[in-house]
């Protein structure tokens, strides 16, 4: 039998990935009860079926268990599982993002066991095992801690640590580069508390510079910070022109780190509006605006919730109905 594990890039999908390599190679608990050697590979919703490959090549005439983390549901994603659900497969899949919540009954259908739940997905891997009897290692543990802290907006005591992982997550992410995902997931997933990660903070810096996509985040947060307006106890901001080779959430986030304050940032060119709040705020926001049939689709989480909106509405509409629907879900304070 063969035991494939697909995580998304950045760190919440790396870090459960190497949770679910411990439990199987190290341990031999789950998801088969054997140590077992484990097939990893980076993905995301839009590339997942590319994959497809990959997983057949591995499954020959076995057995294949198949473990998706942190991918959220798609289009994609659907035929991928139903592509794999013609084969010999048990599939897990482990997710927080809005987009599997909402779809919860129609992944139910394609795979053998289904985790969805508005923690980080390392912190529901974690549950996971740990009701297995399954003991993480301290390195482990403690990527796992600031995944938790870094998905739920807290402030984490281990800055260093914080600071390390972000770097690595922002180097995998942008590069794409599989090798250092993997050798990423192979290191957090050693039993050997000695094996040092081939790279230092310093040197990841430099290489997330080198990246010819790189984009700092946070000068454009700076940048527009003194554009927000306020609207109860949130900050709105519009962008315009949606930098290249910039990721939307990341840019979303250092907004928040900057402001200190709930966020609402409208990107005019690609019609899409993020929420990003220390806690479920964000969640029943885009949930409020789902139901009044204001957007096309919903992604992120519970605390970084991006729609996207309809064609037909402009920016005046959004803080008219935004209005509306934080006073819905938070009261008339807005808090």
């Amino acid at each position: 039998m063969a035991v494939i594990v697909l995580g998304d890039w950045d760190a919440d999908g790396f870090v459960s990935a190497a949770e679910i390599v411990f439990s199987q190679e190290v341990v031999g608990i789950y998801p088969v009860k054997n140590k077992c050697i484990t097939f990893t590979y980076p993905s995301t919703p839009k590339t997942i079926l590319s994959l497809l490959n990959n997983v057949a090549s591995v499954h020959c005439n076995e057995r294949v268990y198949l473990v998706l983390l942190d991918i959220a549901f798609a289009n994609p994603v659907k035929a991928f599982l139903q592509s794999v659900k013609k084969m010999n497969s048990y599939v897990v899949y482990i997710d927080h993002h809005l987009p599997t919540h909402l779809q919860y009954n129609t992944i139910e259908k394609l795979v053998d066991e289904l985790i969805v739940g508005r923690k980080s997905t390392a912190f529901l891997t974690y549950t996971l095992l740990k009701s297995l009897g399954i003991k993480m290692t301290e390195r482990l543990k403690q990527f796992i801690d600031v995944v938790s802290c870094l998905e739920s907006g807290l402030r984490c005591r281990n800055t260093k640590l914080v600071q390390f992982v972000t770097a690595i997550s922002k180097a995998v992410t942008l590069s794409k580069d599989v090798m250092l995902w993997e050798k990423v997931v192979r290191w957090l997933s050693s039993p050997l508390s000695h094996i040092a990660l081939p790279y230092n903070m310093n040197d990841i810096e430099r290489y997330v510079k080198t990246v010819k996509n790189y984009c700092d985040e946070k000068d454009i947060a700076l940048d527009l910070a003194p554009t927000a307006i306020k609207l109860f106890n949130y900050r709105i901001v519009k962008l315009r022109n949606h930098p290249q080779n910039c990721r939307f959430s990341a840019i979303v986030t250092s907004l928040y780190r900057v402001l200190k304050s709930p966020v609402i940032v409208y990107s005019e060119e690609k019609k899409l509006l993020a929420v990003r709040t220390r806690d479920d705020k964000a969640y029943a926001i885009s949930m409020a605006l789902y139901k009044h049939n204001l957007v096309r689709d919903v992604m992120g989480h519970e605390r970084l919730a991006i729609v996207k909106l309809n064609k037909n509405i402009d920016f005046n509409s959004v803080l008219e109905t935004l209005r509306k629907t934080i006073t819905e879900v938070s009261g008339p304070a807005g808090i």
